[in-house]
């Protein structure tokens, strides 16, 4: 019974470190961490939403409203004077993924591998799951704090990000329970 109950433990770890990758990766590769909007009284209005690696401006008066979209360049970055903490945060957003990505991997061996039934995969599996969190989440607090400094608000895209890391987290607690 207790390794029944200890296996569904990790199971259900295996599902939230899943369900937090996807929506991780969602979050990260969309251009919506970053929104800011004006408008005048004139009815000419202003969009620029930027993620990670897109941008989207959009501009004009309500019924021909333009936009672009794109790649985030070099370019671009400068623009808005972000060079160092902007690849800083691509950077550490990467490596979460890829640890999370390694995470699940070991995981799926421990599960379907019987010689990689050990402790040491386990402790693995843990380490990698809590550098994913760590990694991200010093993302989204240099990117947050440096767009917040700028005038731009909080967008949908860093807020399914969290979600991941949210999930990554709980995952990672329940990774624990199975060291007990």
């Amino acid at each position: 019974m207790c390794a029944s109950l200890s296996n569904k433990i990790l199971i259900l770890g295996c599902i939230f470190l899943a369900t937090g990758f996807t929506s991780a990766l969602i979050g990260i590769m969309t251009s919506v961490w970053a929104v800011k909007e004006d408008s005048d009284d004139h009815g000419f209005s202003k969009f620029v939403s930027y993620g990670l690696w897109r941008f989207r401006r959009c501009g004009g008066f309500r019924f021909n409203e333009e936009c672009t979209k794109g790649r985030l360049v070099r370019a671009e970055i400068e623009q808005f004077g972000a060079e160092g903490w902007f690849r800083l945060t691509q950077a550490v957003a990467c490596l979460g993924l890829i640890c999370m990505v390694v995470a699940l991997l070991i995981l799926l061996l421990y599960f379907f591998v019987s010689s990689c039934k050990q402790r040491k995969a386990l402790y693995a599996i843990i380490l990698f799951t809590f550098l994913s969190v760590l990694f991200i989440v010093i993302g989204i607090a240099v990117f947050g704090g440096k767009m917040e400094q700028m005038g731009y608000s909080v967008g949908w895209s860093m807020g399914l990000a969290i979600a991941g890391v949210v999930l990554a987290f709980f995952a990672g607690i329940m990774e624990v329970l199975e060291l007990r």
